[in-house]
């Protein structure tokens, strides 16, 4: 990890704490003005109409918008959880003897000319997009490669997943076919994946975003917005049931239902 990303890590953390104290600041000082402005009887009228309607009906839409706002934040976690895990593990799930990779560049996207076309017969099938995330096995140090596979090999804490060109002695060369360079001889044993051909289109795209730093801070601002509002509504509800027993509602009580016709 170099200086500047401790540094990013660092800035990013400081912003985010800041954000959030001054949020919660910003929650607390509108929380504590309602409570007071509810002591003074100031919203009776509002909480008088509320009450009214919870007794006499179900509020199916109100229902319906809770479950949204948790599935939802479900889903921004989900994908937090699944940007950090990436980032942590260099861009890659492993279960088993498979690996999912996020592809990052568009290195594998298509022919650089029509010769390197010609030179794989115009196979497209094991290309891949930006955004990709696409399905690699695992390859033993004794497994047998072959030329024209797409493989993934570690190189500098990175993952590159190119195309094998040839194989000079213990050396192997690979190619993006995107790419008008061949890549750095390497070693067998740097080769770790290799390619299945299966990919789910454009998904990745969603972890890149989660990924980066401006897509941390964000779901993280969501998150904690969201987190914040369930927090600061749990509290008004608190507030207005409270006044509501004292101007004579039974909040326990439940709604009524309509009657089926016989």
């Amino acid at each position: 990890m170099t200086s500047i990303t401790i540094i990013t890590i660092v800035v990013v953390v400081l912003l985010l704490g800041i954000v959030g104290g001054l949020s919660w600041l910003a929650y607390y000082s509108c929380l504590k003005a309602y409570k007071i402005e509810v002591g003074q009887g100031l919203h009776d009228e509002q909480i008088t109409k509320e009450f009214n309607s919870k007794l006499q009906k179900k509020n199916k839409w109100s229902l319906l918008g809770t479950i949204g706002s948790w599935i939802a934040l479900a889903a921004l976690l989900s994908l937090f959880v699944t940007g950090i895990v990436y980032k942590a593990s260099g861009q890659m799930f492993s279960a088993s003897n498979n690996v999912a990779l996020v592809i990052k560049t568009g290195s594998m996207s298509d022919f650089y000319n029509e010769e390197v076309a010609e030179a794989n017969n115009n196979d497209r099938s094991l290309q891949f997009d930006v955004g990709d995330i696409c399905f690699f096995n695992k390859v033993s140090k004794d497994s047998e490669l072959t030329i024209g596979d797409v493989y993934g090999y570690k190189y500098k804490n990175m993952i590159i997943t190119h195309r094998l060109v040839s194989i000079n002695g213990d050396y192997y060369q690979f190619r993006g076919d995107n790419n008008s360079i061949y890549d750095t001889y390497i070693t067998r044993e740097s080769i770790i994946y290799h390619y299945t051909g299966n990919k789910a289109k454009g998904i990745g795209s969603f972890v890149l975003y989660a990924q980066s730093y401006f897509g941390i801070m964000s779901l993280v601002g969501v998150i904690g917005i969201m987190v914040l509002s369930e927090v600061i509504n749990s509290k008004i509800e608190t507030t207005n049931k409270t006044r509501a027993k004292e101007l004579g509602f039974d909040v326990e009580a439940k709604p009524k239902t309509k009657e089926k016709k016989k």
